[in-house]
């Protein structure tokens, strides 16, 4: 998924809903368990102070007596945090205590009163306990035993570090179990990503298709949600070839209404006197020069406009190398061998021809024995551009030269047949494809023309 796409924003926004959906899942579970264990744990230490005043009972002498059965072995370890204890409030050596207590005593708080039951809870720290384990909570209630006066305190303890790591054991398989769901749920939104947008993908790919010349219109079946779009593309690229093809009838006609006007003119030129004669014949040039350079220009834009021009470069060079060859068998054409990757014109195969003959055309006119043709497929600004290279071994070209030979008309050498337009032919049909061409010293002595056009 590449950075700024449609699909790679979706998967973000459901993984960071997984992320944040996992995380107040786990707030909440936790929360509710450590809620839940507390009141637990509460209510244990209360069922076993009932339990503990059931088992106790005062002889007629008021000493204590009984054995409290709690069914727990940790009031029977040592420092285990699970006592329990009665005693008389008014002689604390009339006692009973768990073994686990083995002789000492619960503490007494002094500022925690007790509730309408005659209940109070309270916490302290056992020191001997362990470290992590000496925080001990505590329950007490006081009552009469039988038909006496005296006032008897009953009191039992829980360790609070088994109830922490109890919390803590949950938290921990909670989170993983949260963690393997919130995994598989982002594994699951990347494939419901990718199968969900994948009509898109066919899309873009049949796009491409149109694009590349290999394709007319979008086919296939389409998710209702998409035809609608699908639907208006077809019929833009309808709308598109018919405008191109009204545009070129046009241009046509046009060629063909201007022609003869300027035919008859010039015809009419000669019976004039010589001085009209000349300037007639040279305005009539220039107009008929300027108006053949706007058709031409006319008719590229055109052609470029459309989506499916496409041109395979390879036969299109062997077979003007061969024509070139054959009008100059005195010189010697190479050409580039072929890469693993045929390269492709984005144009008119017509434009391409006529940009690749004048430079051949031009080369062989003042090569001595060699041409040489070159091209290859490069990237500039993220789009593939294809670069095409005719050099001759002739005398070659000055800057200042170069600048001259690309004006409409402008020839350095008048003294071998040519119009002067070739070169600027071939400038003016690079730039209406977004394209340039440079002119400068071949590694061959004479000159290396180079064009740059878009590519595929």
């Amino acid at each position: 998924m590449r950075a700024g796409t449609l699909s790679l924003r979706l998967f973000l926004l459901t993984s960071l809903w997984a992320l944040v959906s996992v995380a107040l899942i786990a707030l909440v579970l936790t929360g509710a368990y450590r809620g839940n264990a507390e009141k637990r744990f509460s209510e244990l230490l209360t069922a076993n102070l009932y339990n503990l005043m059931a088992s106790v009972e005062a002889g007629p002498d008021g000493r204590l007596t009984g054995t409290p059965e709690l069914r727990d072995a940790r009031f029977s370890n040592f420092a285990s945090g699970w006592y329990w204890s009665v005693e008389a409030v008014s002689d604390p050596s009339n006692r009973l205590a768990s073994a686990s207590l083995a002789g000492a005593t619960i503490p007494v708080p002094r500022d925690t009163p007790f509730d309408a039951t005659f209940q109070r809870h309270y916490t302290y720290v056992d020191p001997r306990g362990a470290q992590d384990a000496n925080q001990l909570a505590a329950v007490e209630a006081r009552l009469y035993l039988g038909t006496g006066e005296e006032i008897y305190s009953f009191r039992i303890t829980g360790n609070k570090a088994e109830l922490a790591e109890e919390i803590a054991d949950f938290q921990r398989r909670l989170v993983a179990l949260l963690a393997l769901f919130g995994l598989g749920f982002v594994v699951a939104s990347f494939v419901i990503v990718r199968v969900g947008l994948r009509p898109i993908s066919g899309a873009t790919r049949r796009l491409a298709d149109i694009r590349e010349g290999r394709a007319e219109r979008l086919e296939g079946e389409f998710p209702r949600e998409i035809q609608p779009l699908i639907d208006e593309t077809n019929a833009l690229i309808e709308s598109n070839r018919s405008v191109i093809e009204r545009a070129r009838t046009q241009v046509g006609n046009l060629a063909h209404s201007l022609k003869t006007p300027l035919a008859v003119l010039m015809n009419e030129a000669r019976a004039a006197p010589p001085d009209l004669q000349r300037i007639i014949l040279e305005q009539t040039g220039l107009m008929r020069d300027q108006v053949q350079n706007y058709l031409d220009r006319a008719r590229i834009a055109a052609r470029h406009a459309t989506a499916t021009s496409r041109t395979e470069v390879s036969p299109v060079l062997e077979r003007l190398a061969r024509v070139v060859g054959k009008l100059n068998p005195q010189l010697e054409i190479e050409m580039p061998s072929a890469g693993p990757m045929p390269l492709v014109f984005a144009g008119e195969q017509q434009d391409f021809e006529e940009i690749v003959g004048n430079l051949m055309e031009n080369a062989a006119r003042f090569a001595r024995k060699t041409v040489r043709l070159g091209a290859e497929r490069v990237v500039r600004d993220g789009k593939p551009c294809l670069v095409i290279r005719v050099e001759d071994d002739g005398r070659g070209m000055s800057e200042a030269e170069s600048e001259i030979a690309l004006q409409r008309g402008a020839r350095l050498d008048e003294t071998t047949p040519g119009s002067g337009l070739g070169l600027a032919i071939v400038r003016d049909i690079a730039s209406e494809y977004a394209g340039s061409l440079t002119l400068d010293r071949s590694t061959m002595g004479g000159l290396r023309a180079t064009v740059m056009l878009p590519g595929r």
